[in-house]
């Protein structure tokens, strides 16, 4: 995925003889890229009118390139049908006079990027002090969807101005491609830009460590080595400094990372930034592009973490068998023990004997239920991008690195099962219960889920499988398919719900597995699970054998629905937990 940071100032390069010469630097968000997706939410439906976009580049990134020319303009279009006229500009207001212009004739239009030369190339004296507005504009006879832009929310960098409207300021929905190409003798030689920071969302107090990630673009003609960087938060007087030694090449993006432990007492919302201080080669041209900054959240503590991996499954899916090879694999896994639990929901590629209802709700977590397949997985009900937290791993690496990558979120609930069967009543009785490390852990009221599962199901026909296939973390009942909402004792909770065990379920390969979450009805990609917990039958407890029961030698018949049998006729029946055909 594109990475977007804050003001780009991409260079060109033409590679000749193994050397690289730089021909030109470029002004603008884009990073290069243009996008060929279109965006009706930022374009008109009206027919004969104009559309314009425009970003806003700082005075700070203008003038670091005095001494040159913006000669030519990138415009990007995702859609080109019914645009008869497009040109460009640049300017000092967005309704202002035009500093220095440019048009192509409507057979030059194309989709993707155009290469606008300006009438007359706009001299950079660096001496500018309000900016630039670089933008487009184009007219369309009938509706259109030409704008070209990355739904990547940028600061400064999406202005629009459709037909008779006003200018809209947008740029905290996207990111307009267009950019400004400047040419001369005078290209920035030392010019490093920080261009993002990352904290972690929560600040661990009882672990005093923050690790602060960053990433760093050459925006010079020189190679970079290295740099110091200093780290300041919000309300703490001390300074936190690192050296890196790093080679940032010109055009080159590198990610660095430092650790501090920041004399931070009491919990709540704080800020750090970040500033790039120093380069080995020498002072920096832009100061102004080298600060960062990132929020967090302090809290005193926060508990194990319970990776929850959901797989969806069907016998009659040929290709489940080899991911449901990777779910084991991780399971087996050392590394894992007590750190991750799995539930498989028979759905998604049709269904098969094994699918409960619950399996085919889960099924709108599929892009609001659009099109499913399977083997497809959940992890914690994450989402990485889009609109759904469901995917398909192409490697078990691939599956690893994202369970690591959710192990080392902080936990702010924890998760304690346990259970009791009432042997007489074949019931068990959950109780999960726990203590939340701050009171909003999720965005919406947390609820909890508490699935029953049965491990070690031999298939009936599962398309794929070798001989010695076994379906594992099969759920067998839910307390709700959405869970219910957390009552909260402060901040402790005590949660209990009852499971009426069939007598076809094979007891000691039964499993209880319980989530908190969080439930956006409206959007599956706000369902992020907070933590999870399991329970094996082996430490189930047991009440209610009757001593009458005990004693007599002949054993109880179930049907296959659980009920009790006295005169068994033709069918199957459970009798000590296994299946018996009476002919």
């Amino acid at each position: 995925m594109r990475k977007c940071v804050y003001l780009l100032l991409t260079l060109l390069a033409v590679y000749t003889a193994g050397n690289a010469q730089v021909t030109s630097v470029n002004l603008g968000y884009c990073d290069g890229d243009v996008s060929r997706t279109v965006h009706s939410e930022f374009c008109s439906s009206e027919k004969n009118v104009w559309v314009s976009g425009a970003i806003w580049v700082p005075a700070s990134d203008v003038n670091v390139c005095a001494g040159n020319e913006l000669k030519v303009i990138r415009a990007g279009l995702a859609q080109k049908i019914s645009i008869d006229t497009m040109c460009v500009w640049v300017r000092e207001k967005l309704d202002g006079n035009n500093l220095a212009e440019g048009g192509i004739p409507k057979a030059d239009i194309q989709k993707g990027w155009n290469e606008i030369t300006l009438n007359t190339p706009l001299a950079l004296d660096g001496n500018n002090t309000t900016g630039l507005y670089i933008g487009y504009s184009y007219h369309q006879t009938s509706v259109n969807q030409g704008l070209s832009v990355f739904l990547e929310p940028t600061p400064h960098a999406l202005y629009l101005k459709l037909g008779e409207e006003e200018w809209v300021d947008r740029s905290d929905e996207g990111l307009l491609c267009v950019e400004g190409m400047v040419y001369g003798d005078h290209l920035p030689a030392l010019n490093l830009r920080l261009a993002s920071i990352e904290t972690p969302e929560y600040y661990i107090l009882d672990k005093g460590k923050m690790r602060i990630l960053g990433i760093v673009k050459n925006l010079g003609v020189q190679t970079v080595t290295g740099f110091d960087v200093e780290a300041r938060i919000d309300g703490i007087d001390e300074v936190y400094t690192a050296h890196l030694d790093t080679v940032v090449d010109y055009q080159g993006i590198k990610m660095f990372d430092f650790e501090i432990s920041p004399a931070i007492t009491q919990v709540g919302m704080g800020r750090v930034t970040v500033t790039i201080s120093k380069l080995n080669e020498g002072d920096d041209l832009n100061m102004e592009d080298n600060v960062a900054s990132d929020v967090f959240e302090t809290v005193e503590h926060d508990y194990s973490r319970m990776v929850l991996l959901e797989e969806f499954t069907t016998e009659k899916c040929s290709n489940c068998p080899r991911v449901a090879g990777f779910v084991h694999d991780i399971l087996d896994n050392d590394a894992y023990k007590d750190a991750v639990v799995a539930v498989c929901h028979h759905a998604g590629y049709d269904t098969d004997f094994l699918t409960v209802p619950c399996d085919n709700s889960y099924l709108w977590y599929y892009n609001e239920g659009g099109s499913t397949y399977a083997p497809a997985l959940m992890l914690d009900r994450a989402t990485r991008s889009g609109a759904t937290p469901v995917f398909l791993p192409n490697t078990l690496d691939q599956l690893k690195a994202m369970v690591e990558e959710r192990l080392v979120k902080p936990a702010l609930v924890s998760v304690k099962v346990g259970a009791e069967v009432n042997e007489e009543t074949n019931k068990v009785k959950v109780t999960v219960n726990g203590n939340r490390a701050k009171e909003n852990i999720t965005v919406n009221p947390a609820r909890i889920t508490v699935f029953l599962v049965e491990n070690n199901i031999s298939p009936r026909s599962q398309a794929g499988a070798t001989s010695d296939f076994i379906h594992q973390h099969v759920t067998r009942k839910v307390n709700s398919d959405w869970g219910e909402v957390i009552e909260w004792n402060g901040n402790d909770y005590n949660y209990e719900c009852t499971f009426d065990l069939r007598a076809d379920y094979v007891r000691e390969n039964l499993q209880l597995v319980a989530m908190i979450f969080d439930y956006d009805v409206n959007d599956p990609s706000k369902n992020e699970v907070a933590n999870a917990g399991t329970l094996f039958y082996t430490d189930f407890t047991s009440t209610g054998i009757s001593a009458v029961q005990a004693e007599t030698s002949t054993p109880t018949i179930y049907d296959l629905y659980g009920r009790i049998v006295t005169n068994p006729t033709k069918g199957i029946y459970i009798v000590n937990g296994q299946k018996v055909v009476v002919k």
